[in-house]
């Protein structure tokens, strides 16, 4: 049976904005006001001069336009002629669009073809700050990754439209796809109030069969932070997110048709992440809503099965406040968490003459800000973010044990974290912010609980 510090070091394992805010269309060369994007405007419409940027800066103000497509590999960006000349190690700034650091560049024609990478705050901000307060996020100011599209260029919309076909819903995609030997789909819907999510994952690996859904619904939240830069140091970091408002619900089943190899514990990280252009003083960033899901058995018999369901509810806030002297890997950031959850098994059941065993969790929601780009099949994001775990246990002793045994274990997390390429560490920061868990055993007694 799985045992309480398993689950427990399984569910730490997930890695798993306002004064001046306003939405903004960006529009094609010749000023038509195009349906495009809905990006949130904060503070200063353009880079003010208490923020001075590093030497190696490039700011390319045709933004998106700048874009004629991708390399045939997917992995880089060829740039238009007219934009500025980029050299390796420069950080490109698309304005309303996103930052890079370019790994590596070459000409191809009158074009540059540049592989992006991710890009520390210090090397887009030698020295300065930003802030920005309670800034409502929009739900249908968003949308799903990589659906937008690169305007005043007809070559370059037909270049993504071959690479990532056109969702034509305004405010919704449902996108499907392969996560190693697994089948995904995702779906975002967004209204006036909040943004929905159903998600589910399948296999059959190792001669055994799951399905994994998720889905819920998230609301009525604010984002307030900044980032401080000195003489070259990032000197303090923080994010909060307040008036949180959400529900999760996971359904896990799983089966046992053959006795192959085990295949061992899984991280399915669903690619499709719901993104909000937020543009800051001038500086584009990116906030994300993304989904990830660990999934862990232990069915011992052929014709084995197992199967659960969770419910979470939350409301509330959750952020932190960090200081980064000296060395950063060694700051403590202040925790500012006030989310109230509520969480349930809504049932849970298994068959089987052996032990059985199943175990998932949930990282949802996992609300990232940070400096990247919102193009199909280019990672380049990396900052600061906060999440919730929902991780499941079900286990049962079989019907061949002399005593009938079920125990169903429910714990969750709530974390705050960075990942270390926004600060240029080399490894990501998560720190937990609160834990909460229930043990349902049937019949009740100690040695069903593992007490």
């Amino acid at each position: 049976m799985i045992t309480r510090r398993q689950l427990l070091q399984a569910a730490a394992a997930v890695p798993l904005a306002a004064a001046g805010c306003s939405h903004e269309r960006a529009g094609s060369a010749s000023g038509a006001r195009e349906v495009v994007r809905d990006v949130i405007h904060v503070g200063s419409p353009t880079i003010p001069p208490s923020i001075t940027l590093t030497p190696h800066t490039i700011i390319v103000p045709d933004g998106a336009r700048a874009i004629a497509g991708l390399t045939t590999d997917r992995k880089a960006l060829r740039l238009a002629a007219g934009t500025p000349a980029v050299s390796p190690g420069s950080v490109v700034v698309l304005t309303d669009v996103g930052v890079f650091r370019a790994q590596a560049v070459e000409r191809s024609g009158d074009q540059q073809v540049v592989t992006p990478a991710p890009c520390a705050i210090h090397q887009l901000i030698a020295d300065g700050g930003l802030r920005f307060q309670n800034v409502r996020i929009t739900p249908r100011a968003g949308a799903t990754t990589g659906t937008r599209r690169p305007t005043g260029r007809s070559a370059a919309a037909v270049v993504f439209d071959r690479l990532s076909p056109t969702l034509h819903a305004q405010d919704s995609g449902d996108t499907s796809g392969k996560i190693g030997d697994y089948d995904y789909r995702i779906q975002y819907n967004a209204t006036d109030d909040a943004v929905t999510f159903d998600a589910s994952a399948s296999g059959d690996v190792a001669g055994f069969e799951t399905k994994l859904t998720a889905n819920g619904h998230l609301s009525g939240f604010d984002v307030s932070g900044g980032v401080n830069v000195r003489r070259g140091a990032p000197e303090s970091l923080a994010l909060l997110v307040k008036s949180l408002v959400g529900e999760v619900n996971l359904e896990a089943t799983a089966s046992r048709h053959d006795n192959a190899a085990h295949p061992g514990q899984q991280m399915l990280k669903i690619p499709k992440e719901y993104v909000w252009p937020l543009v800051i003083d001038g500086i584009p960033f990116l906030l994300k809503l993304g989904v990830a899901l660990l999934l862990n058995e232990g069915l011992t018999n052929t014709n084995a099965q197992a199967r659960f369901g969770v419910k979470l509810t939350f409301k509330g806030s959750s952020g932190f406040d960090m200081k980064l002297p000296g060395e950063p890997k060694e700051a403590d950031p202040k925790i500012d968490t006030a989310l109230d959850t509520d969480y349930s098994f809504t049932h849970a059941e298994s068959v089987g003459l052996g032990p059985q065993a199943l175990l998932v969790a949930m990282q949802c929601p996992r609300l990232a800000f940070g400096l990247g780009l919102d193009l199909p099949f280019v990672d380049v994001f990396a900052g600061p973010y906060i999440d919730v775990v929902t991780a499941a246990s079900h286990t049962a002793s079989g019907a061949a044990a002399i005593v009938a045994c079920q125990r169903n274990q429910l714990v969750i997390t709530g974390a705050v974290g960075c990942e270390g390429k926004f600060l240029l560490w080399e490894g990501d920061m998560r720190k937990e912010a609160y834990r909460k868990e229930i043990v349902r055993a049937v019949p009740d007694t100690k040695a069903c609980r593992l007490e």
